[in-house]
């Protein structure tokens, strides 16, 4: 928008782009509100230090085709305790950050092997997955950053994995190798509690019909299946392979942040608006039925 552009003149020579697809991202993200849109531009990169500490994840190694590998850890992730702790606006900012340093990377690799690379292989650990995960704003709140990557990153997926998550039976699933071809379950139950199909299906609504073929459940051969696509000298001692920080750490954690519990002293806030699509008053004496799919026993 040349208006946005207008805005931007006093401080377009410090972003770090200043070409109109760079821009069109801020735009998107505030669903193309010239004045929000310039606020989360403007306000100061320095991301909150609770952000910094505790929201899990990062980047560590490259795939056998040299595509950078970002890892997500969900279970340890303290989500109310970010929103109470940090705003909205700030998680996607520091969202943006890390796309833009995978886009960055990757432009790196392409000078590096002298070949086009321009997709990021991302693995999703899902041990500890359970239901504070499921808390509304949380769900809402990943769902805007699954839209802001969809409308900016488009084709930057090469492929995603979930490893160690906990599956149910009959409920529908992205493909799991290993699984019978003919079928879109798990072939064996795993153990309960089978709470990923319920994530899943919260937010693959966000994902376009693209990037949900990209998603891949595996099985308990995970580390096997991930060493056919990286060398084991680009994984983490944790997932399988033999790469360590300096100090010995076979987690990386110089690399991937684990997350953890955010102290109630970051807090900045004890609750939050939730909206809902539907909604009703029950009246005292009166009843109300409701039916509900249910998605695991």
């Amino acid at each position: 928008s040349p208006q946005f552009r207008e805005k931007l003149q006093d401080v377009l020579p410090s972003l770090p782009s200043q070409d109109d697809y760079f821009l069109l991202k801020w735009l998107r993200a505030r669903c193309f509100d010239l004045p929000k849109s310039e606020a989360m531009l403007r306000k100061p990169a320095v991301l909150p230090q609770v952000i910094r500490k505790y929201m899990s994840g990062g980047m560590c190694g490259y795939d056998r085709e040299g595509s950078p590998i970002w890892y997500e850890i969900i279970g340890p992730l303290d989500a109310k305790g970010l929103l109470f702790s940090a705003s909205k606006q700030d998680l996607l900012k520091n969202k943006f950050r890390d796309c833009e340093m995978l886009r960055h990377e990757c432009e790196q690799q392409t000078q590096k092997l002298g070949k086009k690379v321009e997709m990021v292989l991302m693995v999703y650990d899902c041990e500890g997955l359970g239901l504070k995960h499921l808390w509304k704003p949380a769900v809402d709140t990943y769902g805007e950053l699954l839209s802001m990557f969809e409308e900016n990153y488009p084709e930057s997926l090469k492929r995603l994995f979930i490893v160690k998550g906990e599956l149910g039976p009959g409920v529908p699933l992205p493909p799991q190798l290993g699984a019978d071809p003919r079928s879109n379950t798990a072939c064996l139950p795993p153990p309960a509690p089978k709470i990923f199909p319920v994530a899943y299906n919260l937010v693959k609504h966000f994902l376009s019909e693209d990037t949900r073929k990209k998603v891949v459940v595996l099985g308990s051969n995970w580390k096997e299946v991930l060493q056919k696509y990286i060398d084991p000298a680009q994984i983490p001692v944790e997932y399988g392979g033999t790469l360590t920080d300096p100090n010995g750490d076979p987690k990386c954690s110089s690399k991937i942040n684990y997350g953890g519990d955010v102290p109630q002293h970051y807090y900045v806030r004890d609750q939050l608006a939730q909206q809902y699509e539907h909604t009703v008053v029950v009246n005292r004496g009166s009843s109300h039925q409701v039916e509900y799919e249910i998605l695991f026993p």
